[in-house]
């Protein structure tokens, strides 16, 4: 019996050492070969590309930048070096380097392949084991920002590209958006090397949060990134906060922060409202045209009485102040036509805002001309002018004077925006050709015209010329014209729809070419029953009329 015993414990043993060897044969080790494709090709960033460095917008290549290359599978892959060094500092360059592909992907020329920027200074994307790591809005961080846009666009963007490996040239587009924020304050509240932690909340959840060390007096300056499209700010707020000063809360609008954009958010604690210029770029010089003039670098704190020009740099803000009763510049001509001496010239693009009446004696009331042709040199274009985009221009006296805004900003080719104004009392050519041969004036939301008694002239060519000005006009609610109010106001401009409720339209020349040249089709709301010319001194054929009801 135990014979037979051993005999089946040895015959176990065997089948089973038998199955090992049959799997030690069926399951081989293997690891596919890895061979390596020499890869030299062109590389270009977008001139399109609008939130990064430059006046001309277009990213710049640095040394140390690579570009990394993979096919979708994964099974290609690699870095390509800067090539040549007189690519730095261009928009084109050769990039060139070893591929590693896996021995079962064919040198196939139609596979697919993308690309992506990893800069010397790269703050976003990680490199594993020779690969790049996928990229998600997370990648970010918290905390990630940057002291400026440029040094943002340099650490913090995301540069793609896709094609085919036959292609010999390829395109990078930037994905990343960024929020630009600048908060300013006393330099005594913000000294050199005190620290602020600057919190960006979106519904009440912290998106960012950093520590920001003051590098300027008085600044507070700091850049966000994000994957474009991935962040939607709704009830969004700034808040920044320090051991010495009290909170500060700022709303933030609500958008969808869009790939190859920057948003710019700029916010004050300063107390000075008065007017102010901004810098845009270093090395800004400003000169006035006028004696009675006071500035202040430091919100207020001191003045000084102006004798000679002065420079400002990107973010510096200059409140300015006046003792004068007016700022008139006209010309020789029958028209007033300005003459080469507005209040302020410039060198460069800079912004003005807060409330022009501080430019004026009399802080509450217009005089007769206060601002004719302030920011105007006539026939000669004006292209260093532009309203803040945060912070407005306020005109806020609502009762005219004569010719008191008249031309104040003919022909000033830079201004974007017009200031916050409201007429509710008109007088003699009070906004005669004030924003005349604005080229690219596109915003014209903050005026208002609700007077119902006008003076002769007084709107006259107001928007002639402002050849990039769409959408609806100022409603228009007088019931009486009167002599060339109108005349021309339209005129050379793309406004698509205007509410007239004039009811007395038979004043001399007061619909004299007010429309002639303007948009193909638009909307014409009237009081209802009033029969408005169609013709050179109505409403062009193509448009259509509709009684106008609140």
């Amino acid at each position: 019996m135990s014979k037979l015993m051993d005999a089946k414990v040895l015959l176990l043993m065997a089948l089973s050492l038998l199955t090992a060897c049959e799997k030690e044969v069926e399951t081989p080790s293997s690891t596919p070969e890895v061979q390596t494709i020499h890869y030299r090709v062109s590389v270009r960033t977008d001139v399109d590309t609008k939130a990064t460095v430059g006046n001309d917008l277009a990213y710049k290549y640095e040394t140390g930048d690579r570009v990394y290359v993979e096919s979708a599978d994964g099974k290609l892959y690699g870095f390509l070096d800067l090539a040549d060094e007189n690519g730095v500092g261009s928009h084109e360059a050769y990039f060139e380097g070893e591929l590693y592909y896996l021995g079962d992907l064919p040198r196939d020329p139609e596979t697919s392949i993308s690309l992506v920027l990893v800069s010397a200074t790269d703050a976003l994307h990680t490199v594993s084991e020779g690969k790049v790591a996928a990229v998600t809005a997370g990648s970010y961080g918290q905390d990630t920002w940057a002291a400026s846009l440029e040094d943002a666009v340099r650490r913090l963007s995301h540069f793609t590209g896709s094609g085919l490996m036959k292609d010999k040239s390829f395109t990078l587009h930037q994905q990343s958006s960024f929020l630009k924020c600048s908060v300013r304050m006393k330099p005594s509240q913000a000294p050199v090397n005190s620290v602020f932690t600057a919190k960006l909340l979106n519904n009440s959840a912290t998106l960012r949060e950093v520590s920001v060390k003051v590098t300027s007096a008085g600044k507070l300056p700091f850049v966000f990134a994000f994957l474009g499209g991935d962040v939607s700010l709704e009830d969004a707020k700034l808040v920044i906060d320090s051991e010495n000063t009290d909170q500060l809360n700022y709303t933030v609008a609500n958008q969808t922060l869009a790939a190859n954009t920057y948003y710019s958010i700029s916010r004050s604690a300063l107390s000075y409202k008065g007017f102010t210029i901004t810098g845009i770029s270093n090395g800004t010089t400003i000169k006035f045209n006028y004696d009675g003039i006071e500035y202040s670098l430091d919100d207020g704190d001191t003045w000084t009485s102006y004798s000679a020009q002065f420079t400002l740099n990107a973010d510096d803000i200059a409140c300015i102040r006046g003792s004068r009763t007016q700022y008139f510049n006209p010309g020789t001509d029958d028209y007033g036509t300005p003459s080469n001496k507005p209040i302020f010239e410039a060198n460069k693009l800079c912004y003005i805002s807060g409330n022009i009446m501080s430019l004026l004696a009399d802080n509450e009331h217009l005089s007769e001309s206060a601002f004719q042709g302030a920011f105007s040199k006539g026939k000669t274009a004006i292209s260093y002018i532009d309203i803040h985009p945060d912070d407005p221009l306020i005109l806020p006296v609502t009762e005219m004077a004569s010719q008191c805004y008249m031309q104040m900003f003919r022909n000033c080719t830079s201004l974007t925006r017009a200031p916050q104004f409201r007429v509710e009392s008109t007088a003699y050519r009070c906004c005669y050709n004030m924003f005349r041969d604005c080229a690219n004036l596109t915003d014209i939301s903050g005026i208002e015209l609700p007077a119902m008694t006008l003076s002769q002239d007084c709107y006259r060519e107001l928007f002639r010329l402002c050849k990039k000005l769409t959408g609806a006009a100022p409603k228009l609610p007088a019931p009486t014209l009167v002599q060339e109010c109108y005349r021309q106001m339209f005129s050379d401009s793309k406004i698509t729809s205007i509410i007239c409720l004039a009811t007395d339209i038979s004043a001399k020349d007061c619909l004299n070419t007010w429309m002639s040249n303007i948009s193909n089709s638009g909307t014409f709301y009237r009081a209802p029953g009033v029969n408005y010319p169609r013709s050179a001194s109505g409403i062009p054929s193509n448009w259509t009329v509709v009684d106008y009801t609140e």
